[in-house]
């Protein structure tokens, strides 16, 4: 305990622009190899499926869309649970901190067991309504069904995780995910493949090698979180009691995420059936696509992250001072960085599609998504810092406005008129992409400078 009221101290301390960007970088950089692995492994997955034909990266791209929607809901337990603990953190209340995380994860195995025995049987349905096509419906209804069937591994690690993450532990959550991810490019290349006397499962083989790494991503925060040592802590010892007050709590400020989160990929999976709708290869362009996204954005994630912490535990500590301090030096270094990579992607992009597909339609697709999407990557650094400090207040209501205009008035209908109406396909959807990006950056930084988010939490 002493030990970390050292680290709040130095915390609350955070006076000059050189601290604060200290502890930013401090908080960052773990995430961002975290996450930069996690995205790395996530390509390479695809890569190791890519090599079964265009096919196959279809497959598994329809089957995502759905259950990432899935998961979805679990981020209302997950964001108010960061938010909780790091304002339990900033105050130093390790035991209102432990047991926001035991009735998050109370909830969660409850809500985990009930997602997987609904979504297993249902998972036909959901890749047929996505546009499947004659080749890509089985293999993408297997691969839904195997990955559902570890769904309460995968939202019990992302609970644990949000509380280490809360509490200022990043270590943890990337070292879970840095073994998970090894476990699963082994299993990729043994399953995938038929290796070491093993069946040759194909896409079946990425989703159990994806099914089996979430469970040991869980297995390692569990035994952190249940280890006595740690600011937040659980045990089998522990009430277990349902405590209808921390879990209002936790949804009051998580709701309103999980239903940022529903319509955000309620959004993209209709994005994603519009791509559909022009065949297999259109989709497998947009497919690796996202993927490219999803490598570009690990800085920026990461820094978002560290700002949620921060912010949160500041205004904890009463300073809010220093928690629009975090954020300016935030948007800051994202915003630098981004710049440097959207013109390595414009560049160079071309290198990093050749890894996914050999198919000369593919590559010249995805071409012209990515640099499209490099011009975005700027915006999309001050938009997601100003949404990682209102998620630090609290303040998840209006980033759930954010989204929704967005994601359905721009993005969707944009993006409709645009690919459908006057024919550019996935030229126009990714221009779309742009102006959503832009949209939902004004949006952010005018609830910023207003202030409002500072009180959202303090009692009326």
């Amino acid at each position: 305990m002493a030990s970390f009221e050292a680290r709040r101290l130095r915390m609350t301390q955070l006076h000059t622009t050189q601290d604060v960007r200290r502890a930013i970088w401090k908080l960052a950089l773990p995430a961002m190899l975290e996450f930069g692995l996690m995205v790395l492994v996530q390509m390479i997955d695809m890569i190791q499926v890519g090599v079964l034909g265009p096919w196959a990266i279809a497959a598994t791209g329809l089957a995502a869309q759905p259950t990432m929607l899935i998961f979805s809901v679990f981020s209302a337990l997950v964001v108010g649970t960061t938010a909780l603990v790091a304002r339990a953190a900033g105050a130093g209340d390790r035991e209102y901190a432990s047991k926001v995380t035991r009735q998050s994860f109370i909830i969660v195995l409850i809500l985990g067991v009930i997602v997987t025995a609904i979504g297993i049987p249902v998972s036909g349905i959901m890749i047929r309504l996505m546009g499947a096509q004659p080749d890509t419906l089985g293999p993408g209804t297997i691969y839904m069904q195997i990955v559902m069937a570890g769904t309460i591994f995968t939202v019990g690690n992302m609970v644990l995780a949000a509380a280490l993450r809360g509490a200022g532990d990043m270590i943890t959550p990337m070292i879970s995910n840095m073994v998970a991810n090894v476990v699963n490019l082994f299993g990729n290349w043994v399953l995938i493949n038929g290796k070491l006397g093993f069946p040759r499962l194909e896409v079946a083989g990425a989703a159990l090698a994806t099914s089996i790494s979430r469970l040991v991503a869980f297995l390692i925060t569990f035994h952190a979180v249940y280890r006595r040592n740690k600011f937040i802590s659980i045990s089998i010892h522990d009430s277990y009691k349902l405590d209808l007050n921390i879990i209002k709590d936790v949804l009051n400020i998580g709701i309103p995420a999980a239903v940022e989160q529903v319509i955000v990929r309620g959004g993209a999976l209709l994005f994603a059936r519009l791509i559909a709708g022009y065949g297999t290869v259109m989709f497998a362009a947009h497919q690796i696509a996202i993927n490219i996204e999803s490598l570009t954005l690990v800085p920026v994630i990461a820094f978002q992250m560290a700002t949620t912490t921060l912010v949160g535990q500041s205004l904890g500590a009463k300073d809010p001072d220093l928690s629009e301090k975090v954020t300016n030096q935030s948007i800051l270094v994202s915003v630098c960085s981004m710049i440097l990579i959207g013109v390595l992607f414009f560049t160079y992009g071309k290198y990093a599609i050749g890894l996914f597909t050999t198919d000369v339609q593919v590559v010249e697709l995805t071409e012209t998504a990515i640099r499209i999407l490099a011009f975005s990557l700027p915006f999309s650094a001050v938009y997601h810092m100003l949404m990682g400090t209102l998620r630090g207040a609290g303040d998840t209501r209006y980033a759930m406005y954010v989204s929704t205009i967005g994601t359905w008035c721009v993005r969707l209908v944009v993006g409709y008129l645009l690919a459908d109406v006057l024919g550019m396909a996935i030229i126009g959807a990714w221009i779309a992409v742009v102006l959503d990006t832009v949209v939902r950056m004004f949006l952010g930084l005018k609830r910023f400078l207003s202030g409002e988010w500072k009180t959202v939490l303090e009692p009326a």
